[in-house]
């Protein structure tokens, strides 16, 4: 019964907060299990999108480029509920090439941690699809938000998302039939912010196949869009990434199965936004279960 009062309770907070029900990584870790991940991002850019939408060269031909690093860890409380935690470390740097010889050079570079995240994932239900509901805080660490160039607005935020997943199998007519395993995921739900930064909309659609036992290939599309006349800092990406995940020791990296160990590989880049960089990235992930 408190199981069933905690869970209603939770599901209510999320449907008040969302237009539709929304997807993906819905799936939580079994009682007791620990699951870490090490991520990492190289991003460049020398394009914008300015506060029209419009794509352009930044200003004076410069350059941007940087790194994020996240260690992420979650812990399985029981089958149905899950608790999450990660810090974010930013370095970036800026730097104006077409820059007049008279005014002198121009590079800036600032770097800090950024967030501390927490949270939880409860699930709902596992079948016909699984479908979660998340709530995670993001706590401001106190770095110079001023500083060029920006790592962040210094805002607080609390996010509300729906999650929900499912694996299938697509039968396939060859001389010899086959099925083949496949995924599909999705979310959404909304993020309130502080420091006058507007809150937003998170959204997130992934989806992949086994090409073996021990090769997943992926590709997913992530994105905030800013919910207008909520704050003065409005921002908008949308980034579509693809790549490998090699499944090196164990089960299965997407329904959270056994101890095990991957290792991603990603390419993205960004194809929609207001007043941020037209990135390019590449991601690096090291994932362990256990």
């Amino acid at each position: 019964m408190k199981r069933l009062l905690a869970i209603s309770l939770f599901l209510f907070t999320i449907l008040s907060f969302l237009s539709e029900n929304a997807f993906a990584g819905a799936w939580t870790l079994p009682k007791h299990n620990l699951w870490g991940e090490w991520y990492f991002k190289w991003h460049w850019s020398k394009e914008e999108f300015n506060y029209a939408r419009h794509k352009k060269r930044k200003e004076n031909d410069a350059r941007s480029w940087g790194w994020t690093m996240e260690p992420k860890i979650e812990f399985g409380i029981t089958d149905w509920l899950t608790a999450l935690g990660s810090i974010e470390y930013k370095e970036d740097k800026y730097k104006q090439y077409g820059r007049p010889d008279a005014w002198g050079p121009y590079r800036r570079k600032n770097h800090g941690v950024t967030f501390v995240k927490l949270g939880g994932r409860v699930r709902f239900i596992e079948e016909p699809f699984v479908l979660s509901g998340q709530i995670k805080g993001y706590v401001y660490t106190g770095y110079d938000k001023d500083r060029e160039p920006s790592i962040g607005d210094g805002e607080d935020a609390l996010e509300l998302r729906a999650l929900i997943g499912k694996e299938f199998y697509i039968p396939i007519a060859l001389k010899k039939p086959i099925n083949l395993r496949c995924y599909f995921g999705a979310e959404s739900g909304y993020r309130f912010k502080n420091k006058n930064a507007n809150n937003d909309i998170p959204f997130f659609l992934e989806g992949g196949f086994w090409l073996f036992d021990w090769l997943l290939l992926k590709a997913e599309i992530d994105g905030y869009k800013s919910h207008e006349a909520t704050g003065s800092k409005e921002k908008d990406y949308a980034i579509w990434r693809i790549g490998p995940s090699f499944q090196i020791l164990g089960g299965d990296s997407i329904a959270r199965e056994g101890k095990q160990f991957n290792l991603e590989v990603q390419y993205g880049q960004t194809f929609w936004g207001k007043n941020t960089s037209l990135n390019q990235e590449i991601t690096f992930k090291i994932q362990t279960q256990f």
